[in-house]
């Protein structure tokens, strides 16, 4: 291969593990923003709290292993 074509390879690589860092962070924030604002107001169906209260941190979990992933995958090629 061409060595232009591997370091525009790598390139692009650390691009793409930056844009997913970014997007999963924001998804991060905003499920750990709707999970306090959970707690802080009142549902407008009984069952809307219990589903909150079970499918947010699940959510949360999900995407901070996914977000975990990304890092370690983004350390790797930054130090390579």
């Amino acid at each position: 291969m061409d060595r232009s074509y591997i370091e525009s390879e790598k390139r692009s690589t650390k691009i793409g593990l930056w844009v997913l860092f970014f997007n999963f962070l924001m998804i991060f924030i905003w499920l750990s923003y709707e999970l306090y604002k959970s707690f802080n107001s009142e549902p407008d169906f009984r069952w809307e709290f219990s589903f909150t209260i079970i499918g947010i941190p699940f959510a949360l979990i999900f995407v901070g292993l996914i977000l975990y992933a990304i890092t370690r995958a983004l350390i790797n090629e930054i130090r390579s």
